[in-house]
């Protein structure tokens, strides 16, 4: 019986010393497999960690001066999980030897693929160029810009002057998204052009009527001010700029300066969006308008000139309407008057829902008139 019991005993030890050595035959390393590895020991030179498996890993002296992050070595401590990536399983009687630098550069890999499959937007500093588009670092990976992907070039730009602007691209912080990752042939691929279409479509899914955003003021023209919500533009009219009248955006307006805007619509369709800044600004209306009672007198400034009439700014932008039929001697009055002209004005009606304001113009050559401003 005790023979029995014996044997049973070591069969029972056999199998589990089986299943024991399964176990580690499964975690075995594997030359070029990554591994997440927990530190046991650090020396001056090298680091000790464990794979999971029979034997541990060595990190020798050579590799942890390729790692180009003295912070990163400096900051780590026994019991921190690294990425490792398995050189050589034999050759070192100590354990594995296993590389942290091509570990961390794996986990960018990773990092760079995961990017792409998201579609995520990044932000990466320029740190040379060449001559087929500029350099910006991705972890401890370089990634690489083509020409035809850098949207912070002006179009059409050959020889000198397109080294120029790549130059001067060094120390920018560019928006990119990854477009190609092929860590076989070391090839990370990024594009500016890309993601900005991609900003300009989210934004433009994100605006609403009625939101207020903060731009930078990128081009002013005859007829208004473009601003840069942030990859897309908008236009401010010259008409919603200030309530008082404009004549040019540049009475209120500097290319560069921040704003804030007011959004009036969003046409996704054709990517336009319709922006207002006076909308954001006190409205003059109600104190100008509301002591003015039908038969005052007021001077006015004529700031438009229209087929039926001309508009009259009372002060601060609120504008009345003198019609032709509202003007001594009609149509030759009409003709002697002209934006910038100062006018006495006697009020006819005030329409509070409508915000209008009906003017008559008085003979200014009246003494009547004078004296009764």
């Amino acid at each position: 019986m005790v023979t029995v019991a014996r044997q049973q005993v070591d069969v029972g030890q056999s199998k589990l010393a089986g299943l024991i050595e399964s176990d580690y035959d499964y975690t075995r390393p594997r030359r070029g497999e990554v591994r997440e590895a927990t530190i046991l020991a650090m020396g001056e030179n090298d680091m000790v960690v464990d794979l999971g498996a029979k034997r541990d890993g060595i990190i020798p002296p050579r590799d942890l001066d390729l790692v180009d992050d003295d912070a990163y070595i400096d900051s780590l401590e026994i019991g921190d999980r690294i990425p490792v990536v398995i050189l050589r399983t034999w050759g070192h009687r100590d354990g594995v030897v296993v590389s942290l630098n091509k570990g961390l550069q794996r986990q960018d890999w990773l990092r760079a693929q995961e990017l792409l499959d998201k579609e995520e937007v990044l932000e990466a500093e320029v740190m040379e160029f060449n001559r087929g588009g500029v350099i910006v670092p991705f972890g401890r990976l370089r990634g690489f810009v083509p020409n035809s992907h850098l949207s912070s070039l002006p179009p059409g730009l050959r020889g000198k002057r397109l080294r120029d602007a790549k130059a001067k691209l060094i120390g920018e912080t560019l928006s990119l998204t990854v477009i190609e990752v092929n860590q076989q042939r070391r090839r990370l691929v990024l594009s500016e052009r890309v993601a900005n279409n991609r900003r300009r479509q989210q934004l433009l899914e994100e605006l609403t009527e009625g939101d207020v955003r903060t731009g930078i003021v990128r081009n002013l023209v005859d007829f208004g001010a473009f601003v840069d919500l942030g990859g897309v533009d908008g236009l401010i009219h010259i008409s919603e700029l200030d309530w008082k009248y404009v004549e040019h955006p540049s009475e209120v307006l500097s290319v560069g300066e921040e704003i804030e805007v007011y959004v009036m619509d969003v046409d996704r369709e054709r990517e336009r969006i319709g922006l207002s800044r006076k909308r954001l600004l006190p409205d003059p209306w109600h104190h100008i308008v509301g002591d003015l009672r039908k038969g005052d007198v007021v001077r006015g400034t004529v700031t438009s000139m229209e087929e039926f009439g001309a508009f009259v700014d009372l002060g601060e932008g609120v504008e009345g309407l003198i019609h032709v039929s509202e003007m001594p001697h009609g149509e030759s009055t009409f003709s002697d008057l002209e934006p910038g002209s100062s006018v006495i004005v006697s009020v006819l009606k005030v329409d509070q829902w409508e915000r209008q304001i009906a003017l008559r113009l008085q003979d200014i050559s009246s003494p009547q008139a004078e004296s009764d401003t």
